[in-house]
């Protein structure tokens, strides 16, 4: 009598607990989906959000370029023109000279040796200048490219009498940082005068599924300091900013999706996963309360 007294007692305790199990594990299953799948307005770029002007497709962006003005550490790539080669190349280090020199010695046929030589670059140092063979050091730090093309052009003209010579300046490639929710984290350089976030991005692997694009932070140096910017990758608007060019030393952080705080959130075998393990350890912890 008492075993059928006892078997009865934990029949209703185990039917007691299946009623409450069943709804909180459907629950938690709800919740967990929920709160673990990315919806692709979180991870698609260049999108016409709500409430912004829309930018149609095949419409003209008009894009913002600020000049850059050159700080230190920048590396330049100086060239110097004139129709004798011996107006500028006083102006090179001494092995670009040998370059020079052997070119002469094959009859002037070494045309690569001679292209080349224009092509050599130049560190803006922490004082902000930049030390130019038999001129000195320049002044550089504040100043837009065409701005130094224009005082090394004086400066020749005034120091060695040259009066037949051009000078250009461009940036030689643009170093940036990018770190956080990325594929491929740290310093990286890109090879041209001009390029904008979203390269730097591609360069960069692309961003994480778990990467937070509407709130992208952009650390910017000035002459003064450093600003810390936020763009939005997701919409096309930041296209027309300013912060859509990168500028040398940019530091690019990516912060994660409040996803990552209860899981992963990179697939949905992960999810499910994750989803199993949590329903397996409420279950056994409701089986061991309804037996006692």
């Amino acid at each position: 009598m008492r075993i059928r007294q006892h078997m009865d007692l934990r029949k209703k305790k185990t039917s007691r607990s299946g009623r409450i199990v069943k709804p909180l594990l459907f629950g938690i299953l709800i919740a967990s989906l929920f709160s673990s799948c990315i919806p692709n307005s979180r991870i698609v770029y260049l999108q016409n959000k709500e409430g912004i002007t829309r930018l149609e497709n095949d419409s003209l962006i008009s894009l913002t370029r600020i000049e850059y003005r050159l700080q230190p550490n920048d590396i330049l790539q100086i060239n110097f023109y004139s129709r004798d080669l011996e107006n500028v190349e006083q102006f090179y280090p001494i092995f670009v000279r040998n370059s020079f020199a052997n070119a002469a010695l094959t009859g002037g046929n070494n045309r690569s040796a001679r292209e080349s030589a224009f092509l050599t670059g130049y560190n803006i140092d922490k004082d902000g200048d930049v030390e130019i063979n038999a001129l000195g050091r320049i002044k550089a730090a504040g100043l837009t490219t065409n701005e130094l093309e224009q005082e090394i052009e004086k400066e020749i003209r005034e120091k060695k009498g040259v009066l037949d010579i051009l000078v250009g300046v461009r940036l030689n490639g643009i170093p940036y940082t990018m770190f956080g929710e990325v594929s491929s984290q740290g310093p990286n350089i890109i090879q041209q005068y001009e390029a904008n976030v979203l390269e730097a991005i591609a360069n960069s692997g692309d961003l994480t599924i778990n990467a937070d694009r509407s709130h992208v932070l952009l650390m910017r140096q000035y002459p003064d300091g450093i600003r810390i910017h936020e763009i939005d990758v997701t919409g096309r608007k930041f296209i027309e900013t300013e912060f859509f060019f990168l500028q040398p030393d940019d530091l690019i952080y990516v912060p994660p999706l409040k996803i990552r705080e209860i899981g992963n959130g990179d697939t949905a075998l992960s999810n499910l996963a994750t989803i199993v393990s949590v329903i397996s350890s409420v279950t056994l912890i409701i089986n061991v309360l309804g037996n006692n």
